[in-house]
């Protein structure tokens, strides 16, 4: 008896930080985001560093982990751009890919703050940066 109960307890020892480092439910995206502090470098613009510019996300759709949406943004160089994105299986970290250019990696700051870093490489206007953004209520 004494053998079985050291055996479940051992069982249980094992599978405990397997349980702990399962994520939670895959977050929902799909909604508008503002953009807060962000920095940046543009071939032709130089630094960019929290000057007044806006930029706004928004995601328009979301099925499982996958969504799709636009961002655009206002500064020197404007645009607009829509993406595919994807949530990794961590539920914290996501990746988009711009229809036009770039490429963002982005992390949960939590379920209504996210950042996410950008390289548009190459073309006409290659640029690296990283914006904070807040869902708008």
């Amino acid at each position: 008896m004494r053998l079985l109960a050291t055996a479940a307890l051992f069982a249980l020892l094992l599978a405990a930080p397997a349980l702990a480092q399962q994520p939670g439910p895959i977050p929902n995206l799909v909604g508008t985001w503002e953009a807060g502090p962000f920095e940046l470098h543009h071939k032709s613009h130089g630094f960019i560093m929290n000057k007044g510019q806006s930029a706004k996300l928004v995601v328009t759709a979301q099925e499982g982990r996958v969504f799709h949406g636009s961002v655009e943004w206002g500064n020197k160089a404007p645009g607009k751009d829509t993406f595919s994105g994807v949530i990794d299986k961590d539920n914290v970290t996501f990746y988009l890919a711009g229809h036009e250019e770039g490429l963002r990696l982005g992390k949960l700051d939590g379920p209504d703050a996210f950042t996410f870093y950008y390289l548009v490489p190459g073309g006409k206007n290659p640029r690296a940066g990283f914006v904070e953004y807040k869902r708008k209520k």
